[in-house]
This record gives structure tokens, C-alpha cells and sequence, in this order.
């Protein structure tokens, strides 16, 4: 009997032990996978500043006091307000409505 009390604590301690380990495991990696993610939340960070970054830029680029200039440099000018032409575009064409008629 006294064999039989001795596994049965073994097996008990030995189940303790597996236990002990698997959470102590569990939480290893769950401190990596939250360091994983820090670095993945701070490289999202730097993508969106530099989108950011990039989109002011086009703004500037496409604003008037930067194209009018640019157009004067190389000989075009403003039209008069007789010669502006006002094209109209149809919804079919635009919507791709028509592409499968033939």
C-alpha cells in the first residue's frame, strides 16, 4: 500500500510539475507574441507618418502656386475665359455600362 500512496504522489507531483511548466511556457510566449506585436504597432506607426508625410507632399505639388508657375516656366499660360472648353463626360461611358454592348 505503501507503493501504491508513494506512485500516486509521484504521479500528482509529476502532474504539478507538467502544469507548472506548460502555464510558465504559456506565458513565455505570450510575452513574445505582445513584443511582436509592439514592433508591429510602431512599424504601422512609421508607414502612417510617412503616408502622411507623402501626401502632403502631392498636395503641394498639385496646389495652383506650384503649378502655375511651373506651366509659365515652360511657355504655357492661364486661358482666357473664352477659351475655356467644359467637356462633358457620359455616366455609360464612365460607369462601363456600355462595354458589353457591341
Amino acid at each position: 500500500m505503501r507503493l501504491v500512496g508513494r506512485l500516486a504522489a509521484l504521479a500528482v507531483a509529476s502532474g504539478l510539475l507538467v502544469s507548472m511548466f506548460a502555464a510558465v511556457h504559456r506565458g513565455a510566449r505570450g510575452r513574445e507574441r505582445v513584443a511582436a506585436i509592439q514592433r508591429l504597432d510602431e512599424q504601422r506607426a512609421a508607414i502612417e507618418a510617412q503616408r502622411t508625410e507623402l501626401l502632403r507632399g502631392i498636395e503641394v505639388l498639385r496646389s495652383r502656386a506650384r503649378v502655375v508657375p511651373a506651366a509659365q516656366a515652360l511657355g504655357l499660360r492661364l486661358p482666357a475665359e473664352g477659351e475655356l472648353v467644359i467637356l462633358e463626360l457620359r455616366v455609360e461611358a464612365a460607369t462601363g455600362a456600355e462595354s458589353g454592348r457591341r
